[in-house]
């Protein structure tokens, strides 16, 4: 009898299961649901090339619609899932129920709100999904000026697109620093300095108090200490909360704030997998449980679980790894940063190229690069094999960063 696989969410994580199980052999259903009406697409550009106008909806989808015909995969679009009956082994939509012998969840993540006076207004908005974006480019066009609440990468991409746009941009962050949970101090600082150069304005350690307006459109938000921030738009890019909605209704155990995982994506119900923003999984490279809102990272556990259902060795737990782009910088990072670790420069931040290296002894566990993508690629390598580095050599930019490596005794 044939066996039938339910992925619920058709991002990365869940059009990337779907194909890894038919590559991987799974000859049953595959039925792959998304609430949302577009086919899967791309989400990073949507800050960046699909808000400026450069990329149309077409140029950004994942795979298009005749991917999922020929490779057999039933494709629901606009059908949310609404229920989970982990007992039956059972999904319940607005149309229909569906039963599953397997089932991956693959609810990513939605955006935190902000619980303040005046967040209902119009003129208020997120950026997640496809639908956010058609909403906010038009408005964004119209817009003189824009307050972004909010100075991780979202926020920051958004505000290079807008300054870009010739657009008065400010942002505003409750910490000290940007990005001050994702990079070390340096890195905050140089891409603060790049963005006021670009004419991008900060305010930093800022609470938002309210948003104020006018016959229900926002005009200003209203900050903790009096300030009074005048925007024709307002981002709000507070970070995001796993979709959990499902699994905690269906008994599934909880943890650092999403899905409880094991080191093969099943959920406590060994039945049902996670993968992606809403898993949250022991990270060897962080020696802890924690989710990771990454397209690689929802890639690369989608990869894993598919081959543990097709009956194939899953893949070793591949380095972490993120990227932004903003005006002409890419930025990108390897490993995980941890307390306690030596720092080393490789390049100049004034050349607006450079990588800053972290190591514990002479094993590197981090890299943050800025247009230096080959340094990006030999760090990953890197820092998977815990090749010893040679220091001095890793320091200087003449010798490329795969070949500084430390010499050990025959």
């Amino acid at each position: 009898m044939s066996k039938t696989a339910i992925i619920v969410g058709a991002s990365h994580g869940g059009v990337q299961a779907a194909a890894a199980l038919r590559q991987g052999g799974w000859d049953g259903a595959i039925r792959l649901f998304s609430a949302e009406d577009a086919l899967p697409y791309h989400r990073p550009p949507l800050s960046k090339a699909f808000l400026a106008g450069e990329k149309t909806e077409d140029q950004i989808l994942l795979r298009g619609e005749a991917f999922y015909r020929d490779s057999d995969i039933e494709l629901h679009r606009g059908e949310p899932v609404l229920r989970l009956d982990a007992t039956k082994r059972e999904i319940e939509t607005g149309n229909a129920r569906y039963g599953y012998d397997t089932l991956i969840l693959a609810t990513g993540s939605r955006a935190r709100r902000l619980g303040v006076d005046g967040a209902e207004l119009d003129g208020i908005v997120t950026l997640r999904s496809l639908d956010d974006a058609r909403r906010i480019r038009p408005a964004l066009e119209q817009a003189g000026s824009l307050a972004i609440v909010g100075g991780g990468f979202i926020g920051l991409e958004i505000a290079s697109t807008a300054a870009k746009a010739g657009k008065k941009t400010t942002v505003i962050e409750a910490q000290d620093r940007l990005l001050a949970r994702a990079l070390p101090p340096v890195l905050s600082d140089f891409l603060r300095d790049y963005h006021r150069d670009k004419g991008v304005a900060f305010r930093f350690g800022a609470a938002v108090a309210a948003f104020k307006g006018a016959r229900g459109r926002a005009q200003a938000v209203m900050l903790a200490d009096g300030e009074r921030v005048n925007a024709d738009l307002i981002v709000v890019g507070v970070g995001g909360e796993a979709n959990v909605d499902l699994a905690r209704q269906a008994g599934l155990k909880i943890d650092a704030g999403g899905l409880h995982v094991d080191d093969e994506g099943r959920t406590s119900d060994p039945h049902i997998y996670a993968i992606g923003d809403v898993a949250a999984a022991h990270n060897p490279h962080a020696g802890a449980r924690l989710r990771l809102e990454s397209v690689q990272n929802a890639v690369d556990q989608a990869r894993m679980v598919a081959a543990g259902i097709c009956g194939a060795a899953a893949p070793a737990a591949p380095v972490p790894w993120f990227w932004t782009d903003q005006y002409d910088l890419k930025v990108q990072m390897a490993g995980l940063s941890r307390p306690g670790t030596t720092r080393l420069m490789r390049g100049n931040p004034g050349d607006g190229a450079f990588t800053l290296l972290e190591l514990d002894g002479d094993r590197l566990i981090a890299a943050h690069s800025v247009n230096r993508a080959a340094d990006h690629m030999a760090a990953r390598k890197l820092i998977a094999a815990g090749t010893p580095l040679a220091v001095d050599q890793a320091r200087d930019t003449t010798t490329a960063l795969a070949k500084a490596v430390a010499r050990t005794d025959a």
